[in-house]
């Protein structure tokens, strides 16, 4: 028995409807109409602080890293 089968079984006892893709599929601006975006968990934005890389920028390339983090190409400690 294939553990696609296995796990439909479980789910149909557990009492678990599982959603197709095409029931599944939303537009989340359809959700938010009067603008209200921050109350929902998938729309918020949470930036981490960080600069490119002097290293990897003199060498053209462009490496975005964490402020107190090492360069993930290069190693070179960005502060």
């Amino acid at each position: 028995m294939s553990s696609n089968i296995r796990r439909r079984d479980l789910l149909e006892r557990l009492g678990i409807e599982q959603l197709s893709a095409l029931e599944a599929a939303y537009d989340p601006v359809d959700w938010f109409l009067d603008g209200s975006q921050a109350d929902h968990p998938f729309r918020t934005v949470m930036t981490v602080p960080g600069r490119k890389c002097p290293a990897c920028l003199a060498k053209g390339d462009t490496v975005w890293v964490i402020l107190g983090k090492c360069c993930p190409q290069c190693g070179t400690p960005v502060n």
